[in-house]
């Protein structure tokens, strides 16, 4: 449709049209109670605080205005990707909350006219958003920006991230943590199923502290060291967005998000795995973006390849499945320096070193350290929470014949399955499982779990959506779990605090129940959950697949991954599972720009 066309579309009409259609699915799924069929619009809004009436009073109107903005645009309704999109969106929430409120699909099936609603209500202003965002990213801004802007912006976020120290020094000390103290000190045997390399981490800083003479010396130079990385990190890509000629809007956006989103100065301050590792992965993407957008005239650097094979290793180290995603992403980046022209041909050195030292640590660690030391393996059960949960969901709903039964229990206490099923959480099925069965009765469990799943194919999916919605679903915060790290997280047993006797700050409780209160508000919610970053890397997928610059991609590669790994994890809308989307997402953002910018103005400076 050509902006000529576009003039002649009656806009007032259908937008107010479309904003009443998207208001109703709005109002009336959130009055969905657990009954099927039953909808309490009135009690809902009686229960309404004033911020709340303020909210539905002005959401219509903002509505109206977004469909308006958007049928100005030139094509506003052109683009099958986006559109399939929005449609997955839409089906994601409706059946989310079905099974927020009832743990299964009934409030969809006994709702099919407002689901049906809700769906074709959220679908079209999904889409809408998204198109107005492309048109948004689609702006260049400004290009250029000083040297050591980097280290300027990185020490702006440090000091936004200040007050959130005062109310949790020295630093929060993850579970992990404590189980790694508890390694360490010989209380539990010294295994990998927290990965080796931040065990060492931690071994290293508890020394610091021992020799200061004080614990909490230890936790707070872990924690302030990390906060520094991660601030000259984020800096580092605030600072490539600007010379690149990101939007303005964009670049002033993604600095007050990681300035002001309590996560990422609770999780700065917190001596655990994850941040550690979504440093690395942020830090992978980006250096696979400055190789991708070397020019012909450009000599492929030291730096790129140091920073390169730094960001790879440090994946693998960080955590286990990371040399999957490390060794990807790099394969990946390998193959398309290798198709580049003659001049550039020397580029493939960066990915062919990465992967080349991805493989010797890897081999190091596995085949050398870890057997020499009598270190334990990772559980295999930790890659299992798919099958695991299927099962136990399918044996606490369904009647089995002998065979299956006998053949569960030979690896899963058939009898206790039911009692101990989490539908959010599969900790409890994967600690049933029995240490000591044989290849044989594993091969024989995996058998029959594929046959269950063919037999029951609506009960296994609900199983698996049930444990991993959270990932996909803005607004859901998970109860299973704390979602932001703040105060104590694991009771120290006497053998730790003897030797790690960290202080616990008295004012993390005022934080947390400060950040309770505002998880009350859905805007809230939806600002701090993984459900809209799991959103954000799917809209940039889609928007990357589409025409020129595909080779984008590349450095997209590892929130997808982190992504699939969220799915595939043992709990659902985990915030520390997911802190490599919270970190990538203006980076993803800033990839669909670079995308969507016309090429004539594509000038790298």
């Amino acid at each position: 449709m050509s902006q000529t066309a576009n003039r002649s579309i009656p806009r007032v009409p259908i937008a107010l049209l479309l904003g009443l259609i998207s208001f109703s699915a709005y109002a009336l799924t959130a009055a969905m109670t657990e009954i099927p069929g039953q909808i309490e619009l009135w009690a809902m809004f009686a229960g309404f605080s004033v911020w709340d009436w303020i909210q539905w009073s002005v959401l219509p109107a903002v509505l109206v205005l977004l469909y308006a903005l958007w049928l100005k645009l030139p094509e506003p309704f052109f683009g099958a990707p986006l559109w399939l999109l929005s449609l997955f969106f839409a089906v994601m929430i409706t059946c989310g909350k079905s099974y927020l409120l009832s743990g299964a699909m009934e409030l969809v099936t006994g709702n099919k006219a407002l689901s049906l609603l809700s769906v074709v209500g959220r679908a079209v202003l999904y889409f809408a958003v998204m198109k107005l965002l492309c048109a948004a990213l689609a702006k260049r801004g400004p290009v250029g920006g000083k040297r050591g802007r980097s280290l300027w912006l990185g020490g702006g976020l440090l000091l936004c991230w200040i007050p959130w120290l005062i109310y949790i020094f020295p630093g929060t000390v993850s579970n992990d943590s404590v189980t790694q103290v508890m390694e360490i000190i010989g209380v539990e045997p010294l295994g990998n199923a927290n990965p080796i390399f931040q065990t060492a981490l931690v071994y290293l800083f508890r020394g610091i502290g021992v020799a200061l003479n004080s614990a909490d010396a230890g936790v707070f130079l872990y924690c302030g060291l990390q906060a520094l990385l991660l601030a000259w990190l984020m800096g580092g890509l605030l600072a490539d967005m600007a010379r690149d000629g990101a939007p303005r809007w964009l670049r002033y956006l993604s600095f007050a998000f990681y300035a002001l989103c309590p996560v990422f100065p609770l999780f700065a301050f917190c001596m655990g795995k994850d941040t550690n590792f979504s440093m690395a992965v942020l830090w992978l993407s980006l250096s696979a973006v400055r190789l991708i957008r070397l020019q012909p005239d450009q000599r492929l650097g030291a730096a790129n390849v140091i920073s390169l094979c730094l960001a790879g290793v440090m994946c693998t180290l960080l955590r286990n499945p990371g040399v999957y995603l490390a060794l990807l992403t790099l394969f990946m980046l390998l193959c398309w320096t290798l198709k580049r022209p003659r001049h550039r041909s020397g580029q493939w050195v960066a990915p062919f070193g990465a992967i080349l030292s991805v493989v010797l640590v890897y081999a190091s660690l596995h085949l050398l350290l870890i057997p020499r030391l009598g270190i334990a393996p990772m559980p295999e059960t930790e890659n299992w929470s798919l099958p695991l949960q299927q099962t136990a969901r399918v044996a606490s709903t369904h009647e089995l014949t002998h065979e299956e039964a006998k053949t569960i229990d030979a690896v899963l206490p058939i009898d206790q399955l039911k009692d101990v099923y989490n539908p959010e959480l599969s900790d409890p099925v994967k600690q049933l499982w029995q240490d000591g069965a044989t290849e044989a009765q594993k091969s024989a469990f995996f058998r029959t779990w594929r046959s269950l799943a063919a037999k029951y194919p609506s009960t296994c999916l609900s199983a698996t959506f049930h444990n991993t919605y959270g990932y996909l679903y803005p607004g859901y915060m998970s109860l299973i779990k704390p979602t932001l790290l703040i105060g104590r997280q694991k009771r120290s047993t006497p053998e730790v605090e003897a030797v790690f006797d960290y202080s616990v700050n008295p004012r993390a409780e005022t934080l947390k129940s400060f950040t309770d209160q505002l998880a009350q508000n859905p805007l809230y919610r939806i600002w701090i959950a993984p459900g809209l970053y799991g959103w954000i890397c799917l809209f940039a997928i889609t928007v990357l697949l589409r025409g020129r610059r595909r080779r984008l991609l590349i450095a997209a590669v590892p929130s997808l991954f982190s992504l699939a790994g969220c799915l595939l994890s043992a709990v659902n809308g985990y915030f520390r599972y997911a802190m490599p989307l919270y970190l990538c997402a203006p980076l993803l953002l800033w990839l669909c720009a670079q995308r969507l910018c016309p090429t004539e103005e594509r000038k790298v400076q």
